[in-house]
């Protein structure tokens, strides 16, 4: 099972969003794998066709019955190119 949500708002040439992911699998066994994802954004449209970004994930997954717990942080920097 999973579910997730997110928005994102735009005001003038700055947009930002936020998207948060919850899922858990289940094997019959007693056993599950839960995920967990938040990530943030925001761009800024700098000239026509050209618009920078950045992006910062956190995300968790733990699995049940292991010592494997997974965490970290994942950064993004881009420029999107449009012509």
């Amino acid at each position: 099972s999973y579910y997730t949500v997110g928005g994102a708002y735009e005001f003038g040439p700055f947009g930002v969003s936020v998207t948060w992911l919850d899922s858990e699998f289940d094997d019959g066994a007693g056993a599950s794998n839960d995920f967990q994802n938040l990530a943030v954004g925001a761009d800024y449209k700098l000239a026509p066709g050209l618009t920078p970004y950045a992006e910062v994930s956190f995300f968790e997954a733990d699995p049940t019955g292991t010592t494997n717990d997974n965490d970290g942080t994942v950064f993004l920097l881009g420029t999107q190119l449009n012509f």
